[in-house]
């Protein structure tokens, strides 16, 4: 279920959220490769896959990252008060192949001010774990997010 939309000051640091899930289709990865212009032999072709380090496709990592701020999104925290992306900081721990559902741990790890009075920054510390608890990829996305009450 979607979390009600908060504001800056209404986030509390230590607290996660888990997004729906979403499986990884072989549509994703042709169209992520189409979009995106990385047509990369193992993604696309399932014997080319067969001899690299995954022995089958994987999905993209910057799909998964892109998967991974999708899922964000519906989780729905920001949706209302969100401003923008302000950054990102990314690793890839294990790959994501066509089949796997994954969803979105994401916990406020930090909240800064800034000059600006009517927002403040939330860095996230965000996993995109499969199914049987793997974690794919995790990293930090910092948000902008609006106040409730400009001081």
């Amino acid at each position: 279920t979607m979390e009600k939309s908060r504001y800056f000051e209404e986030l509390v640091v230590g607290e996660e959220f888990r997004s729906p899930s979403r499986t990884i289709a072989e549509y994703d990865l042709y169209v992520f490769a189409g979009l995106t212009g990385d047509l990369t032999d193992f993604h696309i072709s399932t014997e080319a896959a067969k001899n690299s380090v995954f022995g089958q496709r994987p999905a993209h990592g910057m799909l998964l990252v892109s998967i991974a701020n999708g899922l964000y999104n519906r989780i729905g925290i920001t949706d209302e008060t969100g401003m923008a992306l302000a950054g990102i900081e990314w690793r890839f721990l294990a790959p994501g192949f066509i089949g796997d559902t994954v969803h979105l741990l994401a916990a406020v790890k930090e909240k800064r001010d800034v000059s600006k009075k009517d927002r403040g920054l939330v860095f996230w510390d965000a996993r995109l774990v499969k199914h049987d608890g793997t974690i794919t990829c995790q990293g930090q996305m910092v948000r902008m997010v609006r106040r409730k009450n400009p001081s």
